[in-house]
């Protein structure tokens, strides 16, 4: 009954989020996860929902002023349960990797917000990727992280990893690009968006996307030496080209406020609520 009573508020809060009640949403998801705590995807979602609510709460502030302390505390309150909830989800279901990439995607969102955040989302990471280790994604998320704190071997190294998994993996190309131009490998990194432009040559929208980026790299090159171009076989239904990077991003602090690791707990009996 209790397991029926959850999907039935779940489905509901699903219906409020179509209609853009961000309120009606949080609440009958928060019912939902009272009434049976032991789906881990609805604790996923949850977490992902106190992420946007915080975030979109951070971005309603005017730029140059400050948040009122009671904005700034239902920012806190989100932030911690959207961790909390993401947490919970590896609990209840701790090999699922899809937990472990959300965890890491929330603390990726904190960089900068939150003390450590950057530790945590790294943490989560290998978790996931040791949990899905032939999933080139896995490795574009990871270096991912290493990208976005400007760790470029690092970065390198993990997006060599994706395409060497799938050696028709454009935007794995184009990530390896972006982080080898940003070291200041040039021509490698030439070589990489040639790599992009062969397998997307059937799009037209990507192949002039990365037809800049190329034009823009030779700029670069001091040299005329030419580089080689590897033949690759184009293929269909490439993802849209673009740098991995969480979806939301909360402004940075100061003084970065405490948040927890990512070592799982349990879901806690009661959530805050944002203010109406």
């Amino acid at each position: 009954t209790k397991f029926l009573i959850s999907d039935y508020l779940f489905q509901k809060s699903l219906v409020a989020a179509d209609a853009n009640n961000a309120q009606q949403t949080y609440d009958l998801q928060r019912q939902a996860i009272s009434a049976f705590p032991q789906r881990d995807g609805y604790h996923r979602i949850f977490s992902q929902i106190n992420l946007s609510l915080a975030n979109n709460l951070a971005a309603s502030v005017p730029q140059g002023s400050s948040p009122s302390a009671q904005t700034q505390q239902t920012i806190y309150q989100l932030i911690q349960q959207s961790i909390n909830s993401g947490r919970s989800a590896t609990t209840v279901s701790p090999q699922s990797s899809v937990n472990w990439q959300n965890l890491s995607s929330i603390y990726r969102s904190l960089i900068g917000f939150g003390q450590n955040a950057d530790q945590f989302a790294i943490l989560a990471n290998q978790r996931a990727v040791t949990l899905d280790p032939n999933n080139p994604q896995q490795y574009i998320n990871y270096g991912g992280i290493f990208y976005q704190l400007g760790q470029w071997d690092n970065a390198i190294r993990q997006f060599q990893i994706a395409v060497s998994l799938k050696p028709d993996f454009a935007n794995g190309y184009y990530n390896l690009g972006h982080a080898l131009e940003q070291k200041g490998e040039l021509e490698q990194a030439l070589t990489a968006y040639q790599s992009v432009r062969n397998l997307v040559i059937k799009d037209k929208a990507s192949v002039e996307q990365i037809d800049k980026e190329i034009k823009a790299v030779e700029a670069k090159i001091a040299s005329g030496a030419q580089t080689g171009d590897q033949a690759q076989t184009p293929t269909e239904g490439q993802a849209p080209l673009g740098i991995n990077q969480p979806s939301t991003q909360l402004p940075a602090q100061e003084n970065p406020v405490k948040i927890p690791g990512p070592t799982a707990t349990p879901s806690p009996k009661a959530t805050p609520t944002p203010s109406r």
